[in-house]
């Protein structure tokens, strides 16, 4: 049976980004996953992948610490300068305005196709000699105090001292584990899609609350082209999914009582929306329980958020960050499956990870609270929120974390 230092379950960017980095300390990894190819019709000059991250600077010192940051196509990156976001009132007052020249930082983030990320993280794979890809799914899998057995769907078996799961929200590696994951489901789906539009966005973000608690995200991309993430209603999503090219850009631009038209100019949309159900969770433990040792969760297998901070994937690139400064630092006495390393890895992550996640869950409910005077306390809070310079500084030097 051959055996590895660690053997890691999924292909999405953190599973990617997880086998990079830790190889690069030296481990023998095993990466295992039924298809490592993000969309081949997205990412090349006249296609552009709908799926976009907004990257924290923390995510992209930890790209460029794995020297993948400066590999990426820059001409394919757009940097944000600025972030309006408007309130559910109508009123031009009731926005936060978010500046990355009043808060004296060269960007507030940056805006990334995901398949670009991927694609830049498998060519830096292919030259990282520790690293060792199957494509494949795992059957099963027993843990140990010595290790983690891994079966696959085609018979075959690994050993290793640690199973890291980045195999998703819906992970089977924690149904396995039976770890406990509370979900809140909240009843909206995020419709993507990409808009070419006539007027230059100047690198701004910008998001409107609207009615019954949807949130819909225009996000800057170059050459004037902008990433819409609509968090709607289900029901709602649906029939948006079901508007023609035409009809959908109509939509989009009409939406915030025509905000949207004002600002960008008419859209013409480039690339067929697509869709995700949006929900909350975060597993329990982060670890596995003692009685099954050795296994490590990673990315959206350990929590996902509601889209409207844009803070999901960069909370997972924490991870690896976090699990990648955790070994590194480690006491030379210690392997990289002492008990002792693994709960300091859970500890790290899960003052960061409750304090995003509640705060995000309590901003969708607070825009999703339908009364009127609900409605009149937080477009108040905007406002008060943004004539504070202090406030505001306090909240990008939090997103910029």
């Amino acid at each position: 049976m051959n055996s590895y230092d660690l053997i890691i379950i999924g292909a999405g960017i953190a599973g990617k980004a997880t086998a990079l980095r830790l190889a690069q300390l030296g481990l023998k990894i095993l990466h295992l996953a039924p298809n490592f190819d993000p969309d081949p019709h997205c990412n090349d000059d006249l296609s552009w992948d709908s799926r976009i991250y907004a990257l924290s600077s923390s995510s992209q010192q930890l790209l460029s610490d794995m020297n993948v940051w400066e590999a990426l196509d820059h001409r394919r990156i757009q940097v944000v300068s600025d972030m309006r976001v408007f309130g559910d009132s109508g009123r031009a007052t009731d926005e936060l305005h978010f500046s990355a020249y009043s808060a004296t930082v060269s960007q507030l983030a940056w805006i990334v196709e995901a398949s670009h990320i991927e694609k830049t993280l498998d060519t830096a794979s292919q030259f990282q000699g520790n690293i060792q890809r199957i494509t494949d799914s795992v059957s099963d899998f027993v843990s140990s105090k010595e290790g983690v057995t891994v079966h696959t769907k085609a018979g075959q078996s690994f050993f290793a001292k640690l199973l890291l799961a980045a195999d998703g929200a819906n992970s089977p590696i924690r149904e396995k584990l039976q770890i406990k994951t509370p979900v809140n489901d909240y009843g909206q789906t995020a419709v993507v899609a990409n808009f070419h539009c006539e007027l230059d966005h100047q690198g701004t973000a910008c998001q409107w609350f609207l009615d019954h608690g949807e949130i819909l995200a225009l996000l800057p991309l170059p050459n004037k082209k902008l990433s819409m993430v609509w968090s709607a209603q289900s029901a709602h999503a649906e029939q948006l999914q079901q508007l023609t090219p035409e009809a959908l850009s109509a939509q989009v631009m009409s939406a915030a009582m025509g905000s949207v038209a004002q600002r960008f100019g008419p859209l013409k949309m480039i690339t067929s929306p697509k869709s995700f159900p949006l929900r909350k969770l975060k597993a329990e433990r982060i670890i596995a329980p003692d009685h099954q040792p050795k296994v490590v969760l990673i990315g959206d297998a350990a929590h996902v958020m509601h889209p409207l901070a844009g803070q999901g994937l960069n909370l997972g690139l924490r991870d690896v960050a976090t699990l990648g400064k955790v070994i590194e630092e480690k006491e030379s006495f210690r392997a990289i499956d002492d008990p002792v390393l693994l709960r300091r890895y859970e500890r790290s992550r899960h003052g960061d990870t409750d304090a995003l996640l509640f705060t995000t869950d309590q901003l969708q409910k607070l825009f999703a609270h339908p009364s009127s005077f609900m409605k009149n306390f937080r477009n108040m809070g905007m406002n008060m929120v943004n004539r504070s310079p202090f406030f505001k500084r306090q909240l990008i030097k939090k997103a910029l974390s």
